[in-house]
């Protein structure tokens, strides 16, 4: 038998992916993570993977377990909020194939020392996740660097839902049979306009938010048709007003400055100041990320 643990936070999320056979995998990002975990699959080597919350770092993890040639035996998924070395210790007595300790960021001192010390005595596979950088943890001495150099050797990045496009509408079909199925109705599918919400919205708790919409749109839409009416997320796309629009200045440079603020601002705050990731999603460079942070005066 397989265990899959899970933390109460994400069970929605990990029960509606755990049905998906098959990486959905038409978007670049995710064709480049499928080749990256296909090459590490037979390594034992510890893996980190960073992402944000319900962008399925834990998925993935079960994925490159599935691909291994140790597929056969357990994989265990582990919230490391909660877990102590007493039952971390009597966990590996089991001899799992994999454990997935999942927000590592938010381990104990204790729990990080423990597996600094003791993770080569064990033959199981270990990896890792975390939606914040542990270097700057690291850096304000809440993370251990030892530990740190540990499991940083192979940093895995999982793409947010947003930079995930081209999938969209594969996921979506995807979600929309497995909550028909749940709610007995027979739908066929989405509108071109639905669908281009979807995909063109920008989904700060990923699969959480994701599964969470095309669920409500099942359950309160009449069949066969899922419309943009029904998806209810109109709003998800539109900035909030500036309060500066009765600024004196009323300059087209200071009005884009004034929108270049916000919006950056809006981006940093999804992705918790990560100014790497916020770059990415902004399709800049990080160094002219740092200086419009600083020209603008974010804070």
């Amino acid at each position: 038998m397989h265990f899959f643990c899970i933390s109460e936070n994400m069970i929605n999320s990990t029960f509606v992916l755990s049905e998906q056979r098959e990486v959905i995998a038409n978007s670049s990002a995710v064709k480049s993570l499928v080749s990256v975990l296909e090459a590490l699959k037979n390594s034992q080597s510890p893996l980190l993977f960073y992402g944000e919350k319900g962008s399925g770092r834990c998925f993935f993890a079960k994925y490159l377990h599935k691909c291994s040639q140790n597929c056969d035996s357990v994989f265990m998924r582990l919230n490391c909020k909660t877990l102590s070395v007493d039952f971390l210790t009597e966990l590996l007595e089991t001899k799992p194939g994999m454990l997935h300790f999942d927000e590592i960021d938010e381990s104990s001192a204790e729990l990080q020392i423990f597996l600094l010390e003791n993770i080569e005595k064990y033959s199981c596979r270990f990896s890792f996740s975390s939606e914040k950088n542990l270097e700057d943890l690291v850096d304000d001495g809440s993370f251990s660097r030892g530990f740190f150099n540990l499991i940083s050797n192979l940093p895995v990045n999982v793409p947010p839902l947003r930079q995930r496009k081209e999938d969209i509408e594969d996921l979506s079909n995807m979600f929309l049979q497995i909550f028909s199925k749940k709610y007995n109705k027979h739908f066929t599918g989405f509108s071109d306009e639905a669908l281009n919400l979807l995909k063109n919205s920008f989904w700060s708790g990923n699969f959480l938010e994701f599964s969470s919409c095309i669920e409500n749109a099942c359950f309160n839409a009449p069949p066969p048709v899922i419309e943009r009416e029904h998806l209810r997320l109109n709003s998800l796309n539109i900035l909030p007003v500036s309060d500066n629009l009765n600024d004196s200045d009323k300059s087209l440079k200071s009005a884009v400055d004034r929108f270049k603020k916000q919006y950056i601002l809006q981006i940093l705050n999804e992705v918790r100041w990560n100014q790497t990731e916020a770059a990415k999603v902004l399709g800049i460079q990080r160094t002219y990320l740092s200086r419009l942070i600083k020209e603008l005066q974010i804070k």
